[in-house]
């Protein structure tokens, strides 16, 4: 069955964003967590370039490019979808991403109604358009099993190393959906890993509107 096959690693945020509430989840956040989801997957490769801004040397920043890594017809449909909206051969900042994402999807619900349904209904994961299968509800709330155990004992993981990294990659992508004040705290912590750091700085733009470090980051 389809579902045997998709939970042999776990969904992804892009998915945990939809089965959250079927009716009600909004395709803004799916597409988003999508480009965090490729680029946890390699799908997109990552680029930290020294930059001039403005005028004068002493206005160099470090800022992060994505491209295009990958062939989106190897891809499921949300990720294929997301992923063709790269321009081949170009690299892009956050803050490019952020426009080319504006103007190539305009509006985020057709994401939802499009690829995200497509693939979470011959996924098995959905029923209907609103509705979560058993095995939805089961993917689901895997996810949040470990977002909540995380949170409970953050305090304890962000003092062990080795348990947190280990913790970190059991979460995988979805480390993106853990409250902002723990993922701000991670982002300070020396024990993450470069891809962990990436993707939490990546959310923290996103999710501000782009406006968040769009000096630094665009």
């Amino acid at each position: 069955m389809p579902y045997i096959i998709a939970m042999e690693k776990l969904i992804g945020p892009h998915i945990h964003a939809y089965l959250h509430h079927p009716l009600f989840s909004a395709g803004e956040a799916m597409l988003y967590y999508t480009v965090e989801q490729l680029v946890y997957n390699g799908a997109t490769s990552l680029d930290h370039s020294q930059v001039q801004v403005g005028h004068g040397d002493h206005h160099v920043v470090s800022r992060l490019f994505l491209s295009r890594a990958a062939d989106p017809a190897s891809l499921p449909a949300p990720e294929a979808f997301v992923l063709a909206l790269f321009p081949d051969g170009k690299a892009l900042s956050l803050a490019d991403l952020r426009r080319h994402l504006d103007h190539a999807v305009p509006e985020t619900h057709a994401f939802k109604t499009g690829p995200m349904q497509e693939h979470l209904l011959k996924a098995g994961l959905l029923t209907s358009p609103h509705q979560d299968s058993p095995e939805g509800r089961a993917a689901y709330h895997q996810v949040s099993r470990l977002l909540h155990n995380f949170e409970h004992e953050e305090e304890r993981l962000l003092h062990n190393k080795e348990e947190l990294q280990a913790r970190l990659k059991e979460l995988g992508a979805n480390v993106v959906l853990l409250h902002w004040r723990l993922r701000d705290k991670l982002k300070e912590s020396p024990h993450i890993d470069g891809l962990t750091k990436t993707l939490l700085v990546i959310q923290t733009f996103l999710e501000s509107g782009g406006y968040y470090h769009t000096r630094m980051m665009g």
